[in-house]
């Protein structure tokens, strides 16, 4: 798309025995298709004021015969693509017919960009700043004042003289999703209406972070002195967003995990050895720990009871039939 302006217009002047020629630098965008040629009968001359009319359209040529008008007359020239994207326009050039005195041209301003855009995540950095060039289009050193309306926008300066650039810088601030419009005005002193230069500034939601989630939330163990229970497993799970990086540990010295750290969904086996440990409850925890977000606390319970009772012989005495005195069996009961 061409957007380059006009760099600059050469104003010949007439006299009575030959017309006037309006002559421009060259644009040198590759997709250029040739030139608009305005002309107005009163300042300020531009595309907006309302004063402008075409009149004509040209290949590449870099002149143009305007005759000889009788009046003092303005112009100014814009390129064209093959699109037809027009650029903004160059700067006023003035016929002033023989004999007559050249008029005082009023003052007018531009701006350019006529829109600015801003992105940035919620609760995150402000995006960079961005420039507004203001430019003279009239007669003398226009003087202007700038002003907008929302508390999270800010300009730097807020007056000027002539051309000049305005920074504009935006602030995330405590402001949620969303999309926010506002418009930076600038006013050129002595004028009705500004130049509204729109803004708009889009904050997008903040990422959901990783959370940890285990199941189950405790463990409980009992274990034969010196025999170690079985393990038991904890499920571990990302129910945030984003990618979960978690490690595991434990506070107990009879307690083993299978490992102590990984990425996404994982399973911890643990192990509770009581080794000699007296009999008794003990108690322990494991703590989970995810980068960036909270940590769970799993409690662990060791419960070491005594080893199982040992059962004595039993010795029972059985009279025989054929023995007065009875004879003495003895029986061992099966352990």
């Amino acid at each position: 798309m061409l957007v380059r302006a006009i760099a600059g217009v050469l104003m010949l002047w007439s006299s009575a025995a030959w017309a006037a020629t309006l002559s421009w630098t060259s644009n040198t965008d590759s997709d250029l298709a040739g030139y608009h040629v305005y002309q107005c009968t009163q300042l300020p001359c531009t595309r907006t004021s309302g004063t402008a009319s075409s009149l004509a359209t040209l290949g590449t040529s870099t002149s143009f015969d305007i005759g000889t008008p009788a009046v003092t007359e303005y112009y100014f020239v814009t390129a064209y693509d093959f699109s037809n994207n027009e650029s903004a326009g160059s700067a006023v050039a003035t016929f002033t017919p023989v004999g007559s005195t050249p008029p005082v041209a009023a003052p007018a301003i531009g701006a350019s960009p006529m829109s600015l855009s801003f992105t940035a995540t919620q609760g995150g950095a402000d995006p960079a700043t961005q420039s507004i060039s203001v430019s003279n289009l009239g007669g003398g050193t226009p003087t202007w004042s700038v002003s907008s309306d929302s508390a999270w926008m800010s300009r730097t300066p807020n007056t000027g003289a002539g051309n000049g650039v305005l920074t504009i810088g935006v602030t995330t601030g405590s402001l949620t999703a969303g999309t926010y419009n506002d418009a930076v005005k600038i006013w050129l002193i002595g004028a009705i209406t500004p130049i509204t230069v729109p803004v708009t500034f889009t904050i997008g939601s903040a990422p959901v972070p990783p959370a940890l989630g285990a199941s189950p939330t405790s463990l409980s163990f009992t274990a034969t002195q010196g025999v170690a229970p079985a393990t038991q497993n904890v499920n571990i799970s990302n129910t945030g967003g984003g990618t979960l990086n978690w490690t595991a540990s434990d506070n107990a010295t009879w307690l083993n995990l299978s490992r102590t750290s990984g990425t996404g969904n994982g399973i911890v086996t643990v192990s509770a050895v009581p080794g000699a440990a007296a009999l008794g409850t003990y108690n322990g925890s494991i703590t989970l720990t995810v980068v960036g977000g909270a940590s769970v606390t799993l409690p662990v319970t060791l419960t070491v009871v005594a080893t199982a009772p040992v059962t004595s012989p039993v010795t029972t005495t059985v009279k025989s039939p054929s023995s007065p005195h009875g004879l003495a069996v003895g029986f061992g009961k099966k352990k």
